[in-house]
């Protein structure tokens, strides 16, 4: 999978909750403009976010390239360039490991498709009867208080084939396709646009953002997870991430900041 055109001067690939944008669910100001400048040096932008659906904010954003639920599904330049789905095999398998009271109440279970509209919920009255004929998922989303309950149906998801589980937040764990990890996702779109590590840059705030580190030349901790310990750069918060990536074109592009 590689590309015909002359590649890009750099790939700068970005998480986008916790990293582009905060709490108010918005872009700190300059940050558009800094994405803009990255783009007018020759760099292509993309964002790898965990959301099953992209927010329409991004449709005014200079991007060229997006992917969701993780790695699972990415859009290149206007048209999907891969769409990575899960078995059914494996869905009937993290499905079976709850139990009844699991698969309703206080707990949250959802599969999200291929579909930008497709997330079916536990609450839709006929989800039992929907799922198994709905197109193959992108991921399976299973959230609960019980914190050491998740610790076993972790243990369980991950030895599913097939399959890859995935755990940002003690009280939540997704289920993703083998290969649909950030860390894929910016691997194969570098391969694809033919851009190397050492021309890649990256940046995001959560656990599984790290498996971007290894295929960027420096990756951007925003916040202090300690699953980023490894990272080149630190920026406190979205706010300060315009900034920091201005230092960082200047390395990657040649321009002033």
């Amino acid at each position: 999978m590689t590309t015909t055109h002359a590649p890009p001067a750099a790939l700068l690939a970005l998480d986008l909750d916790g990293t582009l944008i905060g709490p108010d669910g918005q872009p700190p100001p300059g940050l558009l403009d800094e994405l803009r400048a990255w783009q007018l040096g020759g760099a292509h932008v993309a964002v790898i976010t965990a959301r099953g659906r992209l927010p329409p904010l991004l449709r005014d954003w200079p991007l060229h390239s997006a992917s969701r639920c993780y790695g699972a599904w990415l859009r290149c330049e206007g048209r999907v360039l891969w769409e990575r789905t899960l078995p059914t095999t494996a869905v009937h398998a993290a499905l079976g490991a709850l139990t009844p009271t699991e698969r309703g109440g206080r707990c949250k279970t959802l599969i999200v498709t291929p579909d930008p509209r497709g997330i079916l919920r536990h609450t839709d009255p006929d989800f039992e009867d929907r799922w198994p004929h709905a197109p193959a998922p992108l991921k399976v989303v299973h959230g609960q208080p019980d914190a050491d309950r998740l610790d076993d149906l972790q243990a369980q998801w991950a030895a599913i084939p097939g399959a890859q589980v995935i755990r940002e937040r003690h009280d939540r764990l997704v289920l993703v396709a083998a290969g649909a990890g950030k860390g894929e996702a910016l691997r194969d779109l570098a391969t694809h646009l033919g851009v190397p590590a050492a021309r890649t840059w990256a940046a995001g705030d959560g656990p599984a953002d790290a498996a971007m580190l290894p295929h960027a030349r420096t990756f951007l901790r925003v916040g202090t997870h300690p699953a980023l310990h490894a990272a080149h750069l630190t920026a406190p918060g979205p706010a300060d991430v315009p900034r920091v990536l201005a230092r960082c074109r200047a390395d990657a592009l040649g321009c002033r900041a």
